[in-house]
């Protein structure tokens, strides 16, 4: 009985402690994951400053075509993405860290592309 017992406990213990936050195969993987995201979150972004400056031009179909583009270079599905999305907001320690990534990249391009605007100031020769 006691022998039972001390194996029930064992079981649960190490079932209990696996890794909930390992990611399938089925899932697009944290790092793919981010660079998805990045790149649909840019074409969103693209699309929408497009459609603003050419009436004529549908911003959800915009949306939906460079969205699909941003899948095709990624080689994954809407699916894919949908499915994988999904999981990590049902995982949201690291759908955390996955956006976190991102702020820190879009901290740095803001941080490059003032650098690139701001003039070096010349030093004068002192007589």
């Amino acid at each position: 009985m006691m022998k039972n017992t001390f194996f029930f406990i064992l079981c649960f213990v190490v079932f209990s402690c696996r890794d909930k936050n390992k990611v399938p195969p089925e899932i697009i993987g944290q790092s793919e994951m981010q660079s998805v995201l990045w790149d649909v979150i840019r074409a969103q972004i693209l699309s929408l400053e497009v459609a603003h400056k050419d009436s004529s031009i549908n911003e959800i179909a915009h949306t939906k075509a460079l969205t699909k583009r941003v899948f095709e270079i990624h080689k994954i599905t809407a699916s894919d993405f949908g499915k994988s999305y999904n999981w990590y907001t049902n995982h949201p320690d690291l759908m955390r860290i996955i956006f976190d990534s991102l702020s820190v990249k879009k901290q740095k391009e803001n941080d490059l592309q003032l650098e690139k605007r701001a003039k070096p100031i010349k030093k004068v020769d002192s007589l």
